[in-house]
């Protein structure tokens, strides 16, 4: 290579090492100035009660967005769940299209932390776990009853963290109930969960999966099921 190098005149060069990208920092979306769109969605199309809809609201919780295009010529506007922190800043966001037809789109804002995801604490010792922001608002609809006492929190995904975090700030959480989908993967990761509470000490875990794939289908298309309950012991 160097003989090869010499005769062409062409001095050898390592490569260069690339630069880190930096991690861009966590911005909630910019919001729209009304939640036509959002509360027209979650009621009529998600069938969310408005007064579990109005308390998230209420809370600042839930907002709706309004996004420019790169070229500016429209917005996008995306129903915003927002996830705090022990001191109540805004650390993660899960936007959700408010499309009424096909898949939706469905994405973490960039640079948020996961184990702030969306959640409300109660005063009881109960917390449910969910996928979804969406299951989570239909599971407190479908169960309204003394709501506010529980705490609950939408992984907004399948990984531990923000399950985690939500028992660590509150030592009284003692009863888990594991509500995610009833999938091959949501099957999946409630017995991971699980395992990983009984790593953790917690004894009383329930796993309560809808009859329906999810929380959402379970309150618009079926009936609510019977609890299965996992007692774990030492």
């Amino acid at each position: 290579m160097q003989l090869l190098t010499e005769e062409q005149g062409v001095p050898y060069e390592p490569a260069r090492k690339q630069k880190r990208a930096e991690k861009k920092a966590f911005a909630l979306p910019p919001a729209s100035p009304n939640m036509r769109r959002v509360y027209a969605y979650l009621l009529q199309h998600r069938g969310i009660s408005r007064e579990v809809l109005d308390a998230f609201v209420h809370a600042k919780l839930i907002y709706e967005s309004a996004e420019p295009s790169a070229d500016g010529s429209k917005e996008y506007h995306n129903a915003v769940f927002v996830g705090n922190d022990e001191y109540g800043v805004a650390r993660h966001a899960h936007k959700r299209g408010l499309y009424t037809f096909g898949e939706g789109f469905k994405r973490n804002v960039t640079g948020c932390d996961s184990k702030y995801s969306f959640h409300c604490c109660g005063t009881d010792n109960r917390l449910y776990v969910f996928e979804a922001p969406v299951d989570m608002l239909s599971f407190i609809t479908l169960h309204p009853e003394g709501w506010h006492r529980h705490s609950y929190v939408s992984l907004c995904g399948t990984s531990q963290n923000a399950m985690m975090w939500m028992l660590e700030q509150d030592q009284n959480l003692r009863q888990v109930t594991l509500c995610l989908d009833n999938d091959e993967a949501g099957i999946k990761a409630s017995q991971r969960l699980s395992d990983a509470l009984r790593e953790k000490g917690y004894r009383q875990v329930e796993i309560l999966f809808p009859s329906q794939k999810d929380w959402n289908a379970e309150l618009t298309d079926g009936p609510i099921p019977a609890k299965q309950e996992i007692t774990m012991t030492m």
